[in-house]
């Protein structure tokens, strides 16, 4: 498994997020890089840990309205 999918994971589980949480999570994150907010974590714009947090603490605060 790549380092970047590993970090994902780690970040959801971390933040307690559920199955479909995940799901919606990296279809948010895929949007983010293909709308051009790429991540610093290598030159192919993977987010790091930070980032990912950061990212997911949105996205949460937006679905579990």
């Amino acid at each position: 498994m790549k380092d970047d999918n590993r970090r994902f994971r780690a970040v959801c589980q971390h933040l307690g997020m559920t199955p479909a949480e995940q799901i919606g999570f990296s279809e948010y994150v895929h949007d983010l890089k293909d709308s051009g907010e790429k991540g610093t974590a290598n030159s192919r714009g993977d987010f790091t840990w930070d980032e990912l947090v950061r990212h997911c603490q949105d996205y949460l605060e937006f679905v579990r309205r």
